[in-house]
């Protein structure tokens, strides 16, 4: 073969980095930081999660529409996992009344999920959130119910929710 750098190679040239032959499945080179390293299996030890945001987290959105109608709305869980946090903003400022936002899967209330959006003082932008403690673990394909309490007059008011799910 000519003079050709690694660069500059394609195709049958291309060749497995070094160690692969002995490596099982479903090992990764880990370098030992002295020029050299071992194909190894990583571990959930192993994963550095104080660098590393949001390990095994989705996040799933919904938008409620109307917020001044008494109903549900649903989102499905793609994953496994419990409900960790929920957000709430407003579009618009409500009026009358505070809403309400109360969450359940399978028929079963979620644990201190209650968000209240408050009218006094309410524009867009307005960020509320709850952090369920119990009753917050989904089944993948599952569905999640955000039941709005219709209380506001503002039919005009929407809020877009953000439900944050740690995977399992």
């Amino acid at each position: 073969m000519a003079n050709t750098g690694h660069e500059a190679l394609t195709g049958t040239d291309l060749h497995e980095p070094k160690g692969a032959a002995a490596a099982t499945a479903d090992q990764v080179y880990v370098a030992n930081g002295s020029g050299s390293g071992t194909w190894e299996k990583i571990t959930a030890d192993s994963i550095d999660t104080s660098t590393i945001n949001n390990l095994n987290k989705v996040v799933l959105n919904v938008s409620i529409d109307d917020l001044s109608t008494a109903e549900s709305h649903f989102v499905v869980s793609p994953l496994a996992g419990d409900i960790s946090s929920i957000y709430s903003v407003l579009d618009s400022a409500i009026a009358t009344a505070d809403t309400t936002l109360d969450f359940e899967i399978g028929g079963t209330q979620v644990t201190s999920a209650l968000l209240t959006i408050a009218y006094s003082g309410s524009a867009a932008g307005d960020v509320d959130s709850s952090t369920p403690s119990a009753a917050n673990t989904v089944t993948a394909g599952q569905a999640i119910e955000v039941i709005c309490g219709g209380e506001t007059t503002s039919s005009n008011a929407h809020a877009h929710l953000s439900i944050v799910i740690d995977v399992t």
